[in-house]
């Protein structure tokens, strides 16, 4: 009666109280852990090769009768069908004790591993955190390599920075030592197009996807942000794929949360980061 679409609540009987529709799904739900245990148990009662142990306890009811969706009630029940039961009795046996398989004398086939020489020095040690150490030459254009260079351009202020980045890329393990070249191509093409020249030189604020808190609605994270020394903002934006109006929609949302903020939006630009560079004022 809320309207809420989503809501947290004990997983106990007293949701059968909730009305119809939510008794009907606490009884699904219990029907399902009972499947899940019933598969547990058929697992535990089939790896055995010549003997099996089973301890599980007596749940009978205050009038002694056996409970219904209990685990022990397998049991009981087959005990129940043998004969055999009886509430008094609490171990049970079948099948003979005797051991029938032969047996084998242990031979010891592992290798000693030396010693080591040196230890080994964990800064050594750098994970790829991303699939770019699986490119190709002739995969550049894959969205993954444009989500890289993307990332590796949020720590470049000024053209000056490129080197620095790529190296700290490397040392993240964001990127190979082997794909330092042909990322710097792309990185250079990028900060010494014609076109975006503003957006990479020195004397300006540089903010690189910072967050933007908006009055109403979500919030908006360009992805660079540049401040002239006169109060003019350029906005930039890496995109990788095809074209789309909703990358145009996207620049003028932040435009229009930067303009609240009291700043001239002066350029807007889309990157397309792909085998070549494109660039597209908007």
């Amino acid at each position: 009666d809320l309207d809420l679409p989503k809501v947290l609540i004990d997983n106990s009987k007293a949701v059968e109280g909730f009305g119809d529709d939510a008794k009907v799904i606490y009884g699904q739900k219990k029907q399902e852990e009972l499947l899940d245990n019933i598969n547990v148990l058929y697992v535990a009662l089939t790896r055995a090769e010549e003997q099996l142990y089973i301890i599980s306890n007596m749940n009978l009811t205050s009038k002694g009768e056996v409970k219904k969706d209990d685990m022990s009630a397998f049991f009981i029940n087959y005990l129940i069908m043998k004969g055999f039961f009886d509430e008094n009795i609490f171990e049970y046996e079948f099948g003979s004790k005797v051991k029938v398989s032969l047996k084998t004398k242990h031979i010891d086939v592992s290798k000693p591993i030396s010693v080591v020489k040196e230890i080994l020095n964990p800064k050594n040690v750098k994970i790829a955190q991303r699939e770019a150490l699986m490119w190709g030459t002739h995969q550049q254009e894959s969205i993954e390599y444009g989500n890289v260079i993307h990332e590796i351009l949020s720590f470049v202020k000024t053209k000056n920075d490129v080197d620095l980045a790529v190296d700290k890329a490397v040392e993240s393990g964001l990127i190979n030592a082997k794909q330092r070249n042909i990322v710097n191509d792309t990185i250079g093409k990028i900060v010494n197009h014609p076109f975006l020249e503003m957006f990479f030189a020195e004397g300006n604020q540089v903010l690189n996807e910072q967050t933007i808190i908006r009055k109403v609605g979500a919030v908006v994270k360009p992805d660079r942000m540049v401040v002239s020394q006169e109060g003019a903002v350029f906005l930039l934006d890496y995109k990788t794929g095809v074209h789309n109006a909703k990358y145009k929609k996207q620049l003028e949302e932040y435009e229009a949360a930067i303009e609240l903020m009291g700043f001239k939006v002066q350029k807007k630009t889309l990157v397309y980061i792909g085998e070549e560079i494109e660039v597209v004022q908007v």
